[in-house]
């Protein structure tokens, strides 16, 4: 018998983990994607490292930089400033797992391949065994087998796809995010330690056509002489409509966090921030003995925030809004481009 599950080891699943064992809970994560490497940047925004002090002293290889640029769909470049973390998602996600795994949190290197609910419990089913928890934490991504059982598959209108390239080559030292002109995404170069990552991301699954040959283009047109090491492509959540999260993302023994709850900025793409928070407050709601909580404590920590930029996403993915918008960057901007 297992007292709490969480299915997915990404830093929604990692970190919650981290947190149920500081308050005398101790996990069992099941994932059997560890270590692996993924198409997104790895950025870590100061608003996450204000709110996530630990992330600033994290012993792994990484990136910081002061500031960043934004190019508009004309090419209109602006700089600006931040502090940005840029983490390789491999070393990140191992560091946020082995933390939790070294605080008392068991790690099972096995898929979860079928659940089903049976009484008071969850019966988790692998190639290997079936497994019987009491809690159920659906922390595995925005094709969670988890949400498909309790409330449904987040509907294909509001998933992205993203695609990168992780080149291992020190080619560039900023970070420059290029909003795409012949679609509802942008394009990223990022440099993270050891590595970069360029990458391209739609917002609409339907916009899909022609992604990789657009980010392909891109780099044969900047950057000739690179090599691409590696290549990834993954499915992500973007919610177009605030109404998606009117159906509870938790029960009386399950929780949805992270991707599996759609919880990403749909404007940027930022999701880290987003897991870190639905950890904390998954593992506070299980602290509490009542995990439909975290409905509540989510919807008050950032529910708001969230929804606003649904609503913004909408405006600013329009060519001249966002022309507009990269002029007033332009304007408030301390920095030279």
């Amino acid at each position: 018998m297992i007292q709490t599950a969480i299915v997915g080891g990404g830093p929604a699943g990692a970190y919650c983990a981290g947190c149920l064992t500081e308050n005398g809970i101790y996990p069992t994560i099941f994932d059997h994607t560890h270590p692996r490497e993924k198409p997104c940047g790895g950025l870590v925004s100061s608003l996450a490292q204000e709110l996530f002090p630990f992330l600033r002293h994290i012993p792994i290889e990484h990136t910081v930089k002061k500031k960043f640029y934004f190019v508009s769909p004309n090419g209109k470049k602006i700089c600006l400033r931040d502090n940005l973390l840029g983490f390789s998602r491999l070393m990140f996600d191992q560091y946020l797992v082995n933390r939790a795994v070294e605080k008392g949190a068991e790690l099972i290197n096995e898929k979860v391949v079928a659940l089903r609910r049976k009484g008071d419990f969850w019966h988790l089913k692998t190639k290997k065994q079936t497994y019987v928890t009491k809690i159920l934490i659906g922390a595995d991504g925005v094709n969670s087998l988890v949400r498909r059982k309790v409330i449904g598959p987040i509907s294909k209108k509001d998933i992205g796809l993203c695609f990168g390239y992780l080149v291992n080559e020190s080619v560039v030292e900023d970070i420059t995010l290029i909003f795409s002109p012949y679609r509802k995404g942008y394009l990223w170069v990022i440099p993270r330690g050891r590595n970069i990552c360029f990458g391209i991301c739609t917002t609409e699954i339907s916009d899909s056509y022609g992604l990789k040959k657009e980010l392909d283009m891109f780099i044969q047109k900047k950057y000739p002489n690179i090599t691409k090491d590696s290549s990834w492509a993954s499915l992500i959540p973007n919610i177009k409509d605030p109404r998606t999260f009117s159906v509870p993302l938790a029960g009386t023994n399950w929780i949805l966090i992270g991707d599996a709850a759609g919880h990403v900025n749909p404007i940027s793409g930022e999701g880290i921030l987003y897991a870190l928070l639905d950890g904390e407050l998954a593992s506070q709601a299980i602290a509490e003995n009542s995990p439909r909580r975290f409905n509540q404590l989510w919807t008050e920590r950032y529910g708001m925030n969230l929804f606003s930029k649904i609503k913004t996403r909408k405006w600013l993915y329009k060519k001249p809004v966002l022309e507009l918008y990269c002029q007033t960057l332009r304007g408030i901007s301390t920095l030279t481009p």
